[in-house]
């Protein structure tokens, strides 16, 4: 029986929120899981799942973020914030 832990990791995502120098780069696409580093990061600020779309997605979170009353922008400025405070120009 498969792992759906395993599975969960091993989809294909596409990172759509600001530079965090160190971390991520918007446009980054993730396979077979997130890097440790950006892995600490959502951990740290759970913002920054929701700036990670299924590739499948990723046309439909663009659009979000265009709407700054969606959930897409609300974290995605806290993504900002959160890359400020670790040194990134943003």
């Amino acid at each position: 029986m498969p792992n759906k832990k395993n599975d969960e990791k091993r989809k294909t995502v596409v990172y759509l929120g600001p530079v965090i120098t160190g971390v991520a780069m918007p446009g980054t696409v993730y396979r077979n899981g997130l890097t440790p580093q950006l892995e600490a990061a959502v951990k740290e600020l759970p913002a920054l799942g929701r700036l990670l779309a299924k590739t499948g997605s990723v046309a439909q979170l663009r659009k979000e973020l265009k709407d700054p009353q969606s959930a897409a922008s609300i974290c995605y400025q806290k993504a900002a914030e959160y890359a400020r405070e670790k040194g990134a120009k943003v």
